[in-house]
């Protein structure tokens, strides 16, 4: 080969790996891995080069250190990362947390809180499983008194990416690296007591509704609860059924999760880490107990969103038309206000429709379908008629190309307002609207 020749190959090789290596990964800053997801790979404290951001994904571009991987680059959830635009910076960070670098902290109690700012009538941002784990971002050295409990803010970083400010009274502080535990939580009935009486309680079903997303209306209440009063000293127990008051000079623990209320016979024994509460009371002339959760969401942005849901299905429901008819069943006019009148009805009495009631009344869509009911439905509509004895007539329905369907569905099939099974020998009405 020609010195020409072997010239002109070299300037081709040095050319290519110029174009590949400006054609790389450009860095657009750095960043100090605040909470590693693998140690072995990326240590938690370490600063990496940062070569990309998604704000849809919310994830950073870093190099990808794991050997076996084919992948150049690794993305890493933002929140695991404090970046920023200058190395200098993030190295300078990174000294300044490595007093914290190995320090983590567990909850030693369900559903505690961690807070936008440190102060315990401060928004909640997070709350803690009992057990969980949390990144200790910043130690504070202020002893502060929270309603008689003494303890230290700290700042936090949770499972879920969200950072904020905890009480360190219920937290055991760990280093992760050696193993030794740093602090554990204050053992005592101080704080116990406090929690019954500052806890939002709830009745359970408060959790069964929220959790299945079947809000009744006529349960589900922000009056619904238990609530302690300070002037006069007494404790409110608020159900959809009853209300019941009882004076009570101070709670005291009796032995384990025991507690009773002095000048009462109420007895509260705590669950699942003080989540849960068992109350014993008397109503009437009967010994009763209710059972109560630490429910800290607003109940009024759930009922605001079933009064929502609701509207949404009636608007559903007269999508086609505002007038329905039927030779054989009559004829519905629906005004805007959810208000009815079904006339020439008589074939439906008194099967469907009871005696005495009259042809005017207002539509509710309060009333669930199970799972098994609800494959073959857009949902459940109740008639609430009118008259001497007014009557609610449930009916699956259903939006068809020939108009609306109805089903009647018998009282006996409904349980706490969900229909659980459908009729036996169902009578199909076909609606059409006018």
């Amino acid at each position: 080969m020609s010195r020409r020749a072997f010239f002109f190959r070299a300037a081709g090789v040095f050319a290519a790996m110029l174009f590949f290596v400006s054609c790389g990964p450009r860095k657009i800053g750095y960043g100090m891995v605040v909470w590693s997801d693998n140690e072995a790979v990326r240590q938690t404290g370490s600063v990496i080069p940062v070569y990309g951001a998604s704000r849809l994904k919310q994830t950073y571009t870093a190099p990808n250190p794991t050997p076996e991987s084919s992948r150049a680059v690794a993305e890493i959830p933002q929140w695991r990362l404090q970046f920023f635009t200058d190395e200098g910076d993030a190295r300078s960070f990174a000294e300044g947390f490595a007093e914290v670098r190995d320090l983590y902290a567990t909850s030693n109690r369900n559903a505690l809180p961690v807070r936008e700012k440190p102060d315990r009538l401060s928004r909640q941002v997070y709350r803690l499983r009992l057990n969980e784990t949390m990144k200790i971002l910043a130690l504070s050295t202020t002893m502060t008194n929270e309603n008689g409990l003494q303890g230290y803010w700290y700042t936090v970083l949770t499972e879920e990416g969200v950072t904020g400010f905890c009480f360190n009274y219920y937290l055991t502080l760990f280093n992760a690296k050696t193993g030794e535990v740093l602090s554990r939580p204050q053992d005592s009935s101080r704080e116990s007591i406090e929690r019954i009486l500052s806890a939002s309680w709830r009745p359970l079903f408060f959790r069964e509704m929220k959790n299945s997303g079947r809000i009744d209306l006529n349960r589900f209440r922000s009056s619904c609860g238990l609530f302690f009063d300070e002037e006069p000293q007494q404790m409110r127990i608020e159900l959809p059924e009853s209300s019941t008051v009882v004076p009570f000079i101070q709670i005291r623990k009796v032995s384990g999760d025991l507690y009773i209320a002095e000048g009462s016979d109420v007895e509260i024994r705590l669950r699942q880490g003080g989540a849960e509460m068992a109350l014993t009371y008397t109503r009437g002339t009967r010994r009763r107990t209710e059972s109560f959760i630490d429910f800290p969401e607003d109940p009024e942005e759930m009922i605001t969103a079933e009064r929502e849901r609701r509207k949404s299905a009636f608007e559903g429901f007269i999508k086609q038309g505002a007038t329905l008819s039927s030779q054989s069943y009559g004829e519905i006019r629906i005004s805007p206000q959810r208000e009815f009148v079904w006339t020439g009805f008589s074939r439906l009495v008194p099967d469907v429709i009871p005696y005495g009631v009259q042809s005017t009344g207002a539509l509710d869509f309060s009333v669930f379908m199970s799972k098994e009911t609800a494959e073959n439905w857009t949902g459940v509509v109740t008639f609430r008629f009118a008259g001497t004895s007014p009557r609610a007539v449930d009916f699956f329905y259903r939006l068809t190309a020939q108009g609306m369907q109805l089903v009647h569905i018998p009282p006996e099939n409904i349980e706490d307002n969900v229909v659980r099974r459908p009729p036996r020998s169902p009578l199909v009405m076909v609606f059409t609207p006018l």
